[in-house]
């Protein structure tokens, strides 16, 4: 038996929740497949922040308000209810392999004065468990533990089949499928996109960790001269408990050398896991559009890498408010979601440039370690306070560029490869990064 409904979304995840809420709360009949028992069970490596409104990402400028304990979304005029803990911190700084020097985003003890702005980093697991529950209390229908593997265009609209046996008709659906997005393979939308890498990492979430202005980002490259070569990481405070962090790194040799021989081991005196979790990244270049055969695309599925969790709430809330209004329009068709379409070519794929994202994951690679030292030791000014990844090479680059002179007398080398290095040599130079553990905020 066919079940016909508005819009069956596929992905329970942050981007699936608010566009299935939203869809529903609008009176849309709205289903749901999800692969998990449990959509507010986090089990993929995520760093649980959003990227806030000291800089504008997607053209948005979002916010958390305390006091209503709300995301809130000025710019596209919607808020997320979010009933969860939450952990500030102040800046972002890149070390030096010495673990001394460093480039500083953002003036720490401005920002956790008061003086300034501080970041968040949320427990996504509350986040999701109220998004399911407004969907409940909205009537959306869940199928849990399902495994989509049809979707076909049909004079009805879309057509989703599972593995389990469940076949459901759209008149539109909605992929939220994530990063290694089966809808935009089924439906072609791939084809037109260009495969970059694949990289896997784990999180250790670890306790007894002390160090100086600790809440914050700390991310950088440290060197293992008998054998794994750089080891890059990435790490900052874990929302679930005041002493412990997250440490993002590329497997379990590199966390021991990081932890207990690197120059950073000074800071894991105590240290003990908590809990781990792990990720595989798949990046593509951008689709061309997010709309393939009445499939409306959000978050992950037809983006670079990660839409991260702003990107998520944003396209899954706007996809649904356009599948509202084609379907009020009685234009059940890529006309009827334009708004949508335009919306994301403007505030994504025009605004940012997926290579700007690959230059910071980059940059800090293609250097010695001497070179580097020497590029976190010479930058002596604070940077403007940003964690938009696909900014962060031009603030680097912002803070470098007035000691040009200085690094072409004392390294001319060096000068050589910030002279030649560029967003385009970015994308031919990731293929050896992932190797050594892509970073991912997400």
């Amino acid at each position: 038996m066919t079940n016909k409904y508005d819009i069956v979304v596929v992905g329970g995840g942050t981007s699936g929740l608010e566009a299935a809420k939203t869809a529903a709360q609008n009176g849309l009949r709205v289903a749901l497949f999800e692969r998990k028992t449990d959509p507010a069970k986090v089990q993929r490596a995520c760093a649980q922040m959003f990227l806030m409104n000291m800089d504008s990402f997607y053209n948005e400028r979002m916010y958390f308000s305390k006091e209503q304990q709300k995301w809130i979304f000025p710019v596209n005029n919607f808020s997320v209810n979010y009933e969860g803990g939450y952990r500030e911190f102040y800046a972002c700084h890149f070390m030096a392999p010495n673990a001394e020097d460093r480039i500083e985003i953002g003036n720490y003890e401005a920002n956790a004065s008061g003086q300034g702005t501080a970041a968040v980093v949320f427990d996504k697991a509350a986040l999701l468990r109220g998004l399911f529950k407004e969907c409940l209390a909205a009537d959306v229908d869940f199928f849990l533990e399902r495994n989509v593997t049809q979707v076909n265009k049909t004079p009805q609209g879309v057509e989703v089949k599972t593995r389990e046996g469940d076949r459901l008709v759209g008149t539109f659906c909605i992929a939220a499928d994530g990063l290694n997005s089966r809808l935009a393979r089924l439906t072609g939308l791939n084809r037109d996109r260009t495969f970059l890498f694949t990289s896997g990492s784990i999180s250790y979430y670890v306790t007894g960790v002390a160090f100086e202005r600790s809440e914050m980002i700390c991310m950088g490259n440290t060197y293992d001269h008998n054998g794994l070569g750089p080891v890059h990481f990435c790490m900052l405070p874990s929302v679930y408990r005041d002493d412990e962090y997250w440490l993002y790194i590329k497997g379990a040799e590199r966390f021991d050398f990081f932890t207990t021989k690197s120059s950073f081991s000074k800071w894991f005196k105590k240290i003990e896991v908590t809990h781990k979790r792990c990720a595989v990244i798949t990046a593509w270049s951008p689709a061309r559009e997010p709309f393939k055969d009445n499939v409306v695309f959000v978050g992950d599925s037809c983006w670079f890498a990660e839409a991260e969790n702003t990107g998520a709430l944003l396209s899954g809330h706007r996809a649904a408010n356009a599948v509202c209004e084609a379907l009020q329009r009685g234009k059940p068709d890529r006309e009827g979601v334009a708004n949508y379409l335009s919306w994301w070519q403007h505030n994504w794929a025009q605004t940012h440039d997926y290579r700007d994202f690959l230059c910071y994951a980059v940059f800090f690679n293609i250097f010695s370690e001497d070179e580097l030292t020497y590029i976190h030791r010479i930058v002596d000014q604070k940077l403007f306070w940003s964690i938009n990844p696909f900014n962060l090479y031009r603030h680097i680059m912002n803070g470098i560029k007035p000691h040009m002179e200085q690094i072409q007398s004392e390294m001319p080398q060096l000068a050589a490869k910030l002279e030649t290095f560029s967003p385009a040599s970015a994308v031919e130079l990731m293929q050896p990064v992932t190797r050594a553990g892509f970073p991912a905020y997400r």
